[in-house]
């Protein structure tokens, strides 16, 4: 499966088209560390071959650091309730074959996932890695930086 993938300020997925704001940019500039990004979303087109429909696929989002390790995207409460670190977000998805489509003919499926207050402890390179049932298809490069004051 191919994927296209984009970092944005914001986006979200209506009637299968995604909708985005502040499209296209690879760095995030914090004034002072530690520091918490109020808003990003990361989105993603997946072709799916014909021969790909009617069966369940996998879709998965995680953060590397530079050195390869995940790194938590948020944090929400465990079975006894304390905060534990969230390391992915995806889902399960199906694209059926409808009366219309042409025999060999890919399917795309919409994605966009959005993260609010992601917290940096300090500068760094970091990557944004979709998988599809299991399988690296997509690495998204993004560093964060300390502006430079003026």
């Amino acid at each position: 499966m191919r994927v296209d993938a984009f970092l944005a300020d914001s986006a979200e997925v209506v009637q299968g088209k995604i909708y985005a704001l502040g499209a296209g940019w690879n760095t995030i500039y914090v004034r002072s560390f530690p520091a918490a990004h109020r808003r990003l979303a990361v989105a993603a087109t997946v072709h799916v071959p014909f021969t790909d429909t009617n069966v369940s696929h996998q879709f998965e989002l995680k953060l590397l650091t530079e050195d390869g390790k995940e790194y938590p995207i948020g944090v929400r409460a465990d079975a006894e309730g304390k905060p534990a670190p969230v390391r992915a977000m995806g889902g399960e998805f199906t694209l059926g074959r409808p009366p219309q489509l042409v025999d060999g003919d890919e399917q795309v499926a919409c994605f966009a996932f959005t993260i609010d207050g992601l917290r940096f402890s300090e500068a760094g390179m970091f990557t944004w890695v979709v998988s599809i049932d299991g399988e690296e298809v997509s690495r998204l490069p993004m560093r964060v930086k300390q502006a430079q004051q003026q």
